[in-house]
């Protein structure tokens, strides 16, 4: 491979990588606490085992971000904010 191509493809790479770990599940109690976060729209599953998710909400991206809002942050193979 050439010198370019491997810094194209380690670029890619790094800003995949960026993206993935910017995923966060959000779940609330409410619809309203989903606004609050900016979320678009309110999933409602079943509310005694995540609660209502929060499709499309744009204020947490981290564990930290989810801490900062007094929810629990779990990681597995995903992120998930409870809050």
């Amino acid at each position: 491979m050439k010198v370019t191509s491997v810094c194209i493809l380690v670029a890619v790479l790094l800003c995949s990588a960026t993206v993935a770990d910017a995923i966060v599940y959000c779940y609330a109690s409410t619809c309203e606490r989903c606004k609050s976060i900016g979320a678009k729209y309110c999933g409602y599953g079943s509310i005694r085992t995540k609660g209502v998710s929060c499709d499309g909400q744009t204020a947490i991206r981290s564990c930290t971000d989810c801490k900062a809002r007094f929810g629990r942050c779990v990681q597995t193979g995903i992120t998930e904010c409870y809050l």
